[in-house]
């Protein structure tokens, strides 16, 4: 197998759905299946090569707002920027992630533990990139 450092966007994806997609063989234990599957999981996603094109989400604390990668920096820094969106229902959360782009590029950095996290920020309480999902919510609350 390929190394992550080595992974095209495709096969880095193909790899994650085909964790998502598996079943639990005969004569396995379905608990300790589905911690493995878990792991295999998390650790498909940190491994996710991202490109350009690729639609993403930002994670504020509560809210997610929908983004797509514009510029590969290098291999462990990228640049998005956020889709335009149209709100459906505020109160539902519910939003319709459009194609075009707006607001000003955001710079992320591919951590030691895998995950993207916004330039400058700590990972522990800073805003996290997301590669493996596009979606938008605005926490009606605050």
């Amino acid at each position: 197998m390929k190394t992550s450092s080595k992974l095209t966007s495709k096969e880095s994806f193909d790899i994650l759905h085909e964790i998502e997609s598996s079943k639990c063989p005969d004569g396995i234990d379905l608990s300790d299946w589905w911690e493995q599957k878990k792991k295999a999981k998390l650790e498909a996603i940190k491994n996710l090569v991202p490109e350009v094109g690729l639609g993403c989400t930002i994670c504020y604390y509560s809210d997610k707002r929908a983004a797509t990668v514009t510029k590969i920096i290098t291999p462990c820094k990228i640049e998005v920027t956020f889709n335009k969106t149209k709100c459906i229902d505020y109160y539902a959360g519910e939003y319709e992630i459009l194609p075009e782009l707006g607001g000003a590029p955001k710079v992320f950095t591919k951590r030691r533990n895998g995950y993207w996290v916004a330039e400058g920020q700590p990972f522990k309480c800073g805003v996290l990139l997301m590669l493996h999902y596009q979606n938008h919510y605005i926490d009606p609350i605050f």
